[in-house]
């Protein structure tokens, strides 16, 4: 999944080269800060209460391709947050393990201004709808000393990906700057969304053993809400 997200921001970058205009195209990057709230914090619980945290990025199109100031833009939005790890006791099969517990979502994404201002201080509402997918990765726990010695196993032993339908809405703003007729500044930007959707099917933290007859992995899955507030900072271009 990091891999299509990889592949996506390159998509990105390379569009920024064909902008024409101050609106054009927007390319934006942020860090997420995820709170999860009621069935979905309860079952992700972890060391931070629930907190998640990750990155993402955004792609957003003026509809009017370059040629007229548009109110309304539209593209698409790609997130990854990590909601925490757990640990697996070593065994006669195998050592210690850790499981990486993520959330991504990918799809659609309207932006509405709330100010005619072409330039400065520029509120906004955010429209998402998209697929969102609950990840295990479950690997090896390297030791700092692994590392060192140039012995890291890198190999996913067990992923799960469950997908599923996802929406959200969200507030935010930037500071718009225009630095000539054609084209426009960087400029950094603060969004609160909230996030929900269809329930999901998930593993349960604390579920990842290994048999103690065969040693191959086992896990216990349930079904969830997704309903999160994320906190999001990131620089729009």
């Amino acid at each position: 999944m990091r891999s299509l997200f990889f592949v996506i921001a390159l998509s990105a970058l390379s569009g920024m080269s064909f902008a024409q205009g101050p609106l054009n195209v927007q390319v934006g990057f942020h860090g997420n800060i995820g709170f999860p709230v009621g069935e979905f914090r309860e079952n992700f619980n972890n060391s931070l209460g629930g907190t998640g945290w990750g990155a993402g990025m955004t792609m957003l199109f003026n509809p009017k391709m370059g040629r007229a100031y548009s109110p309304v833009i539209v593209g698409f939005e790609g997130n990854y947050m990590n909601l925490g790890t757990d640990k697996t006791r070593e065994t006669k099969y195998l050592p210690q393990l850790k499981t990486t517990f993520n959330y991504f979502n990918i799809g659609p994404l309207v932006r509405v201004f709330l100010s005619n201002r072409k330039v400065g201080f520029t509120p906004f509402i955010d429209g998402f709808i998209g697929m969102k997918i609950l990840n295990t990765n479950t690997k090896i726990d390297n030791t700092i000393f692994d590392t060192i010695n140039n012995e890291e196993s890198l190999e996913s032993l067990l992923s799960t990906n469950y997908e599923s339908l996802g929406y959200g809405v969200g507030l935010g703003f930037y500071n718009r700057k225009i630095r000539n007729e054609n084209e426009s500044e960087h400029s950094f930007f603060l969004r609160l969304m909230y996030q929900n959707g269809d329930r999901i099917p998930y593993v349960k933290r604390g579920s990842i053993q290994v048999d103690s007859d065969e040693g191959y992995i086992t896990y216990q899955t349930g079904r969830t809400e997704t309903a999160m507030v994320s906190l999001q900072l990131g620089i729009i271009f």
